[in-house]
């Protein structure tokens, strides 16, 4: 018995001839099934108890060839699971002729099997008959075999050949039906997956035809299609869903037409899902009439996904756009108005007065930019115009420009006019304030009024030369201050022309001055 267990040598790795190939193709039809190292399973074992009492022997097998080993299914009057390929009887039944059962009456006598392990020691085999089990494109995958411990010189009967092919084909046609039936499965949980991952995307595959039993009813079926009936509304995300009230005529007209024309069907249209929320549907697909042998034949397949973010996208581009266009006259108003208020008696002052201008809105411009028109921070605003007297002229040296306040988001819309303003308090401390002499100085200051959430900047020159008092009359700084801070953004300048400096307090209102999202609680407008 110790030759059962033994294990095979694989074979040699020359190169691939026909029949090298042939048995490749056979290895792979048997892993196929799958059954190979299955536990033992009634339907098998009954096939193998019957041709023991069939052909009176006292062993019986269902063998599996594999690689190296023969491998049996159901075995009677043994207890080993295996043998090595080696020492089968059933690997040359395999090759044997595909209309006969292999016989071996006398292994004693049979120069194939007379040193044979299993005919010299446990079992004693000296007799055997193999029927192949083939598979319908022709594989044989192992025998249904029965083995005796005495020889049979005249083998068996015409009567116990058909029994036994009968057997092997038993056996075969149960290994097929479990191989159609696992597929048959996988095939089911692969669409429930596909179907899954369908509605999960928002795409689903239809299908609908006169063969299915509804003859006439074409246009029934382009209602249904395109959430017309309620009755049998169609599903989006596997919920159902039905046309939106506006969307209905131009469908209705749709499912008219295509009734009676066939073609192309292509639709996009708003449905309404059962807890209210309103998607976009498209649905593509063809419609195909009758042929002259049945013209009241029809059927339509195609696609239905939703295509509600792509429709978002676009509505989203599109006020976008327009957005941008009013941003850009917008600005393109501030750099009019800078023009007309910069005085031109002077070419070159006047170049470097726009210059200025002009860059100062690009600042405020590329703010915006980085933060995708959400709003600019007033720090950076402020900042960009004091760059230059932020960092002491001399190491030990304070800075000429102080700068402090709470984080502020100004709305895109305040953000240009407030740069503007900033600008000139800038322009006019560097040609005539503190910041025209080395030791003079500018602190920038804004807090949030608790009243009425106003935003309030103070502008406080310090060490300048000493003023006299206000100007006789308003300057062109003052006239942009008051284009930008009042008319523009609805707000407050309180000048105050202090011996030591110019003082500048400005008071913008919240909702006016703030992003949105920064407004605060109670100041937003309605």
């Amino acid at each position: 018995m110790a030759a059962f267990e033994e294990t095979g040598a694989s074979n040699g790795s020359a190169p691939a001839s026909p029949a090298d190939r042939q048995e490749e193709d056979r290895l792979a039809a048997l892993h196929r099934y799958r059954i190979l190292d299955t536990p033992e399973e009634e339907p098998f074992n009954r096939v193998a108890m019957l041709a023991c009492d069939l052909l009176r022997v006292e062993i019986a097998l269902i063998s599996l060839v594999d690689d190296t080993r023969q491998w049996f299914k159901a075995r009677i009057g043994i207890d080993v699971q295996q043998t090595p390929r080696s020492c089968a009887f059933c690997a040359h039944a395999i090759w044997s002729d595909p209309e006969e059962v292999f016989v071996v009456p006398d292994a004693t006598r049979d120069p194939r099997f007379a040193d044979n392990p299993l005919v010299t020691g446990e079992p004693h085999v000296r007799f055997y008959a193999g029927a192949p089990m083939r598979t319908p494109d022709g594989f044989a995958l192992g025998t249904v075999c029965v083995i005796g411990t005495t020889p049979r010189p005249d083998g068996i009967s015409a009567h116990e050949r058909r029994w036994l092919t009968a057997l092997a084909g038993l056996a075969m046609d149960e290994l097929e039906l479990r191989l159609q039936a696992r597929r048959a499965r996988e095939a089911a949980e692969a669409e429930a997956r596909l179907r899954r991952a369908q509605e999960a995307a928002g795409v689903v595959a239809f299908e609908a035809s006169s063969a299915a039993g509804h003859h006439n009813a074409l246009r029934g079926a382009l209602r249904r299609l395109l959430g017309l009936s309620d009755g049998a509304p169609l599903e989006l995300h596997g919920r159902p869903a039905i046309a939106h009230p506006e969307e209905r005529p131009r469908l209705e007209e749709a499912a008219r037409r295509l009734a009676a024309e066939g073609g192309a069907l292509l639709e996009e249209f708003r449905v309404t899902m059962p807890d209210g929320a309103v998607l976009w549907a498209q649905i593509r697909g063809e419609v195909q009439r009758g042929s002259a042998e049945d013209p009241a034949a029809w059927r339509v397949s195609g696609l239905l996904r939703d295509v509600t973010e792509r429709r978002r996208a676009d509505e989203r581009q599109v006020l976008m756009t327009r957005e941008l266009d009013h941003r850009a006259k917008n600005a393109l108003a501030v750099v009019l108005a800078a023009l007309r208020l910069t005085p031109a008696e002077d070419p070159r002052a006047y170049a470097s007065a726009v210059e200025g201008r002009v860059a100062a809105l690009a600042r405020a411009h590329t703010l915006l930019t980085e933060r995708r028109w959400a709003g600019a921070d007033l720090r950076d605003l402020v900042c960009g115009e004091l760059r230059s007297f932020l960092t002491p002229a001399a190491p030990g040296e304070p800075p000429r420009a102080q700068v402090a306040g709470p984080p502020v988001m100004l709305a895109a819309q305040a953000a240009q006019p407030l740069s503007m303003a900033l600008h000139e308090l800038a322009t006019n401390a560097i040609k005539h304030g503190a910041l025209s002499v080395p030791q003079g100085r500018v602190a920038v200051t804004w807090s949030i009024a608790p009243e009425d959430g106003a935003l309030r900047l103070r502008w406080a020159e310090s060490e300048g030369p000493e003023i006299a008092g206000p100007p006789q009359r308003p300057g062109f700084g003052s006239r942009v201050m008051r284009g930008t801070i009042t008319d523009q953004l609805g707000g407050r300048i309180d000048w105050q022309w202090a011996p030591a400096g110019l003082i500048c307090e400005l008071s913008l209102p919240a909702a006016r001055i703030f992003a949105d999202a920064t407004v605060p609680a109670g100041h937003r407008a309605a």
